[in-house]
């Protein structure tokens, strides 16, 4: 399957990045240019929807982590939102599930600041 990432304008400033397939050296550009483009629209909060996401390595959550870094050092906000199993794993083993947020998929957790849980 041809990666791919369908974006979904939510608000003024809010989107939902929806990539689909998998996230992995090979496949990086959709999510990362979609990422890039909304940072640079000046977007302020980014949920990266994962529910289609069938496998996502070291480097596409690289990706995601530069991705929030750039929104945080712009007073911006990025969230994961649908992660199956091994992505959690993932977060976990990283000690990334204390640094970006995990949106519990609550609609109103998309408003602006994003207000979500952390995954444990």
């Amino acid at each position: 399957m041809e990666p791919r990432v369908r974006v979904e304008v939510t608000g003024s400033d809010t989107i939902v990045v929806h990539p689909v397939g998998d996230i992995d050296y090979s496949s990086l550009d959709p999510l990362r240019e979609s990422l890039l483009d909304a940072r640079v629209a000046g977007v302020r909060d980014i949920v990266v929807d994962l529910a289609e996401v069938s496998f996502l390595d070291s480097q596409g959550l690289a990706v995601i982590l530069f991705a929030h870094q750039r929104q945080r050092s712009a007073g911006g906000r990025l969230a994961l939102r649908h992660l199956n199993e091994d992505t959690h794993r993932l977060l976990h083993i990283t000690n990334l599930s204390t640094v970006i947020d995990v949106d519990d998929g609550n609609p109103a957790a998309v408003a602006p600041g994003l207000t979500g849980r952390r995954s444990s």
